[in-house]
């Protein structure tokens, strides 16, 4: 597969003003993100192992709905794929549960593999991003619309991303636009009253003998 550049979009301001390009808002992805957190860790032990992801799948759909669905962004289901769309702007939005979000270095795997509809949906923009002619693509839907995904990771961290999707896992992403980014600086999180002493002095006491 070629490779080819991942446009990355982070900072208060770029974000909100990329997002204003597709009509959105960051506290509208924000609050997708906390929908399905929040159902995440609301799951019994008594719940089938999957409750978590499934929860957070269920409600993370329903917010992304309430929070964008407005007359010109409507509900969609192509491939069975549950997400939004926006026709004008030849947008599609969906939800997607991942392993951590935000991270430049390495980027979100699905919680659980992509199935061939998934695949089918974002195929079209994977060739003209890579400036090759493909030919027919075959199992791609006539629409062409690139579908985007809210991508929320286990630590809280949020994404709003364009990814390439092969053999059930992203290959690659045409754009990263990081919304949540959790501190992963591990020496700003070492509680000092229980982390290492890097100097101290050892008492040395001789038993008495009898």
């Amino acid at each position: 597969m070629l490779a080819f550049a991942t446009a990355i979009v982070e900072g208060e301001r770029p974000v909100a003003d990329r997002l204003n390009d597709f009509g959105l808002a960051p506290e509208q992805i924000q609050a997708v993100g906390m929908a399905a957190r929040t159902w995440a860790d609301d799951a019994s032990p008594l719940m089938p192992i999957n409750a978590p992801g499934t929860l957070a799948y269920i409600y993370g759909v329903m917010e992304l709905r309430q929070q964008i669905l407005d007359g010109v962004w409507a509900a969609d289901r192509t491939c069975g794929i549950e997400a939004v769309v926006n026709r004008d702007l030849k947008m599609r939005i969906g939800f997607q549960n991942v392993d951590q979000a935000c991270d430049p270095d390495f980027p979100p795997a699905p919680r659980s593999a992509k199935g061939s509809a998934s695949e089918s949906l974002c195929g079209p923009t994977l060739f003209e991003h890579a400036g090759i002619d493909a030919g027919p693509l075959i199992g791609v839907k006539a629409d062409g619309i690139p579908t985007y995904y809210v991508m929320v990771g286990e630590d809280g961290s949020l994404e709003l991303s364009h990814p390439v999707i092969s053999n059930g896992s992203y290959k690659h992403f045409h754009e990263r636009i990081f919304i949540v980014s959790p501190n992963r600086d591990w020496a700003d999180e070492i509680n000092p009253d229980t982390a290492p002493l890097d100097d101290f002095d050892i008492e040395i006491r001789f038993k008495d003998r009898a």
